[in-house]
């Protein structure tokens, strides 16, 4: 799931009250208000929203560093995803990877297909940035390609994600991991001091299965405004699946 080690969580501001509730979450002291949705919207409210997501500044810093990481490697590993998506649901997997240069992956194992995507859509962890996309991707590559083991499986699964719940629902999906993602970095090593090792691993199920479960419900099967994944629109389309993810949590900036 992740965790913080080495980084040190943000304070002051939203922050007070959201670790407050955090805490009254995960040891259950709370009451009934204090649900997975309250403070998975209380989180992205205190990472300041869409906007600063998408500029690059959520998430968790390096101790002793006054930076955050963020969105921006986040809507460049969408934008990625969204065009090879695409051209996979217009062409056809294989026609796609002679397309993109990548050729040498046809008839590979899935294991060696999705190793090499997740290389070619996110880059190398270098940053805190970089390494909470990437992480986010691989969770969502191993929903996507479940028992996948040959070359014609993980174009079969890909088709059939697609067919599921849309390119949209499958990019919401990628950041609805990346909050996911964020949240274990600031919290996940609090909670286990706090509670320990079963509870912390149970609460945050309960966390990422509300994210999944409200992403699925709302924007499975939602349209994108353009097909255009180049450049410029590639990244509005990215930004627009990032703004209407954050709003099924009820953040609308």
């Amino acid at each position: 799931m992740g965790t913080s080690r080495g980084y040190k969580m943000p304070t002051g501001g939203n922050w007070t009250p959201l670790k407050n509730d955090a805490r009254d979450f995960v040891q259950g002291t709370g009451g009934p208000q204090i649900t997975s949705a309250n403070v998975v919207t209380d989180f992205v409210r205190a990472n300041g929203g869409f906007k600063s997501l998408r500029r690059g500044h959520g998430g968790s810093a390096p101790a002793g560093s006054s930076s955050r990481s963020g969105g921006s490697a986040a809507i460049g590993t969408a934008r990625n995803l969204g065009a090879f998506l695409a051209s996979v649901g217009q062409i056809g997997l294989e026609a796609t990877l002679r397309e993109r240069g990548l050729e040498a992956l046809i008839g590979k194992s899935a294991a060696d297909v999705s190793d090499a995507l997740l290389d070619e859509f996110a880059g190398p962890a270098s940053t805190l940035d970089n390494a909470t996309a990437r992480e986010a991707l691989a969770d969502l590559r191993d929903e996507l390609l479940t028992d996948a083991d040959t070359f014609a499986d993980v174009e079969e699964r890909l088709q059939a994600a697609l067919d599921e719940f849309g390119l949209f629902g499958i990019l919401a999906s990628f950041f609805g991991y990346y909050v996911f993602k964020l949240f274990c970095r600031n919290f996940y090593e609090d909670w286990l001091k706090k509670v320990g090792t079963s509870k912390t691993t149970s609460k945050l199920r309960e966390i990422q299965d509300y994210i999944t479960s409200s992403l699925r419900a709302k924007l499975a099967g939602r349209k994108l405004g353009s097909t255009n994944w180049k450049g410029a629109e590639g990244t509005r389309l990215a930004e627009d699946v990032l703004k209407e993810t954050l709003e099924v949590f009820g953040v609308t900036t």
